[in-house]
């Protein structure tokens, strides 16, 4: 990190020192989180009240949240350390280097949200997808975002030497800190590429799914959204240069924009789950806003196949809970367990023609 507690220099370009940024960041950081919150939410209650329960991709979503929050929460924070304001009405030591201590936090935040978010990505999509070259293609981006995040949050903590004089104000602990500038713009190009991967991974499988064209397109557009955390990525990017030793006033947009990429991100990983909302909560409005899969499937799905479960009274013939008898059709490997109620979420939501699930009850007489 470099040195950025300078004041402004007589040189500088005249600035309105009474000028203040703070309401617009709250406003940013509340409004953000919220949209995040409500998208976490319908997933968890979605996955808990009608589909199988909590999963890996899940929890992954659920701490992308969590570092999502510790950011916008951080970014607000840093408001009453001079943050969003010129730094030349600052005049404590102790306010910048507050600012500084949590400048780190927030980097080191928005760098496991978007990691995790991600990540659970590709977890959904191993849940979802069958084929082995889809499988293998997504472990190796899985592997690549893993390493990438790893990678980028030690580069963030170790960027001084002392770890500490990343947040020396006064600039009084000896030590060597790396320019970061290089470093974010290297980041960006192998994180626009991975973005880019991710979301046009499932579209060759999302056009082979046996639905009508409108759904297809439906579906196609739902992942295109994707591309938006692209943008945001690429608009967060363009400021990055804008960097100047009035780093608490520069220092905003860039942050603003990483709030927006980490919360667009986990509310499109959560879009699916608003379908299976409908789907389950409000039957009457799928069908009024033509969402009905009824006629879209008119055999075995060519991802899925068909998947039966035996039970005797509740009790399997060998005293397990269930007997799952599965058929599967072409190369397809795909997840096709039955939930708790007989029915499963996939990308689409429930009742999508990509799987039959029977259940049927055996009674045995003596």
């Amino acid at each position: 990190m470099e040195v950025v507690w300078k004041e402004v220099s007589s040189t500088d370009p005249p600035v309105d020192l009474k000028a203040s940024r703070v309401s617009s960041i709250i406003a940013c950081n509340t409004v953000l989180l919220a949209i995040a919150t409500v998208g976490l939410s319908v997933r968890l209650f979605v996955r808990l009240r009608y589909l199988s329960g909590i999963n890996l991709d899940d929890v992954l979503c659920v701490a992308s949240w969590i570092f999502t929050f510790v950011l916008c929460f951080v970014c607000i924070w840093m408001t009453r350390y001079g943050y969003g304001k010129h730094i030349a009405t600052i005049h404590s030591s102790e306010k910048l280097e507050m600012f500084l201590k949590l400048d780190f936090v927030s980097m080191i935040a928005y760098l496991l949200a978007l990691g995790t978010v991600k990540i659970s990505f590709c977890l959904l999509y191993l849940q979802i997808f069958p084929g082995k070259a889809f499988r293998i293609a997504c472990w190796s981006l899985m592997g690549l975002l893993v390493a990438e995040t790893i990678e980028e949050t030690f580069v963030v903590i170790f960027q001084c030497s002392p770890i500490h004089k990343a947040w020396d104000a006064s600039d009084n602990v000896k030590g060597q800190c790396l320019s970061l500038t290089a470093f974010y713009y290297i980041s960006f190009g192998i994180r626009l590429a991975t973005d880019l991967a991710l979301f046009a991974l499932p579209l060759p499988k999302l056009m082979q799914l046996n639905m009508t064209l409108g759904k297809r397109a439906g579906l196609v557009m739902m992942f295109g959204l994707g591309v938006l955390v692209s943008v945001t990525s690429i608009i967060r990017a363009t400021y990055i240069s804008n960097f100047s030793e009035d780093h608490t006033w520069t220092l905003v947009n860039t942050l603003n924009w990483s709030s927006v990429e980490v919360a667009v991100a986990i509310f499109i990983a959560c879009i699916p789950s608003f379908k299976s909302l409908v789907s389950f909560r409000f039957p009457a409005l799928q069908r009024l806003l033509g969402l009905s899969t009824k006629g879209d499937s008119t055999g075995r799905s060519k991802m899925y196949g068909t998947s039966t479960r035996r039970t005797n009274n509740g009790r399997s013939i060998i005293g397990h809970p269930s007997i799952k008898l599965t058929t599967m059709t072409g190369q397809s490997r795909a997840d096709v367990e039955a939930s708790r109620n007989g029915s499963e979420e996939r990308i689409i939501g429930a009742h999508e023609g990509i799987q039959v699930t029977t259940d049927v009850s055996v009674n045995e007489t003596d």
